[in-house]
């Protein structure tokens, strides 16, 4: 099977750790790669980095230019420009700042070839080791409690854009989202595929060192500051935008959603605009609307009857 996995490598002001990441695809066992970069407007050697790397990868580099617009909407037009050369070809978000563990495509391309049945909108993705600024290990990435399923997809998103992999028909279902539906790329992902009836596989196992510093656009989560940080923006109705471009989306994908998933969209959308509490969390208790944690679980039941989602 021939199968090349197109790297899409949103990238601003990242050079101080860009050629670790870039060395790191250099060195995947899996080789059938091909790197889609797209710079949004970086004043410091960032782009010549990539420059450097596309004259050492000339056939298997793909150098694009934004001016401005912020990681989702560099990553939303990666998707836009990216085209399959075969139905079996596969698609990675990259981060600028990360190391990629070597073996990391092929772990992703070896679920996806072992899949079986007609093609869905699946979706590859894992647990990160975590680190400093320094690739020191801080902690691993939590693992998912509850199934991935739309009902938690409409709610929270479960794992990092970084480890995603995807096939051409969640590709293809992305591709439909319109730019301000599309609030993150991986929620995005996640959403789709399980609208459109794909299969999400989370690997245990890590696939890349996920560092943290100042300049992380959102950055691993962990501990009760964090946590309540997330609640705090939860009842102050911060929520309410990712919920508005949620809708958005669905609509976007509306040819593609299974039966299933137009009556929890349905559901969803009830949930969010009935004018009586009792009425949302009605809705969205019948459409099984889930997040991962428990406390988080119930913050949500909370904000539903509040209408604060």
């Amino acid at each position: 099977m021939n199968t090349t996995t197109h790297i899409l490598l949103a990238t601003y002001q990242g050079a101080e750790h860009l050629p670790e990441q870039l060395h790191s695809i250099e060195q995947q066992t899996f080789c059938h790669w091909h790197l889609w970069a797209r710079d949004d407007g970086s004043t410091d050697a960032t782009r010549n980095i990539l420059q450097a790397f596309a004259h050492r990868h000339p056939d298997r580099t793909t150098l694009l230019e934004g001016q401005g617009g912020g990681a989702a909407r560099n990553f939303w037009a990666l998707l836009q420009a990216v085209q399959p050369r075969t139905d079996h070809d596969l698609f990675a978000f990259c981060d600028q700042d990360d190391v990629w563990l070597s073996d990391k495509l092929e772990r992703a391309v070896h679920w996806h070839t072992h899949q079986s049945g007609p093609a869905t909108a699946n979706l590859y993705c894992a647990r990160t080791q975590v680190t400093d600024a320094q690739l020191r290990p801080l902690y691993l990435s939590p693992r998912p409690r509850r199934p991935l399923t739309l009902c938690n997809a409409l709610v929270e998103n479960i794992a990092s854009g970084n480890t995603m992999v995807l096939n051409v028909p969640l590709l293809q279902a992305m591709k439909r989202i319109a730019a301000d539906n599309m609030v993150l790329h991986d929620w995005s992902a996640y959403l789709a595929a399980t609208a459109c009836g794909g299969k999400v596989h989370f690997d245990p196992h890590p696939c890349l060192l996920y560092r943290q510093h100042s300049a992380n656009v959102v950055g691993a989560r962990k501990g009760l500051l964090q946590r309540a940080q997330r609640l705090g923006r939860l009842m102050k109705g911060g929520y309410r935008a990712w919920g508005d471009a949620t809708e958005g989306a669905l609509r976007d994908l509306a040819p593609l959603l299974t039966a299933e998933s137009k009556g929890i969209a349905r559901s969803f959308a009830a949930a969010r605009h009935s004018t009586c509490g009792v009425q949302r969390l009605n809705h969205a208790l019948r459409a099984g609307l889930a997040r991962q944690r428990r406390s988080a679980q119930w913050a949500f039941w909370l904000a539903v009857l509040l209408g604060l989602v």
